[in-house]
């Protein structure tokens, strides 16, 4: 399996409905400032994201992000 180091910003989104959890990861992550002059990251639609898991427990979070190295081939997925 082809390995790179490109880094990955994955962010979780909750579901208060559900009281379940989404892991979206994406490549083209920017740092921007918001209107409160906060740094904050701005990711893509889901749509362009590089992997959007279903909605998952709190607890298996570990084993989503696992899954989503292998898939996208990177061992470099910071949570933000």
């Amino acid at each position: 399996m082809f390995n790179t180091n490109t880094v990955a910003k994955a962010k979780l989104v909750k579901n208060k409905k559900l009281d379940t959890v989404k892991l979206v990861v994406a490549f083209n992550v920017h740092l921007q400032t918001n209107a409160k002059g906060q740094q904050v990251y701005a990711f893509p639609v889901q749509s362009k994201c590089a992997y959007v898991s279903g909605d998952i427990n709190a607890t298996d979070v570990l084993n989503t992000l696992t899954n989503a190295c292998k898939v996208l081939g990177t061992t470099n997925i910071q949570l933000v």
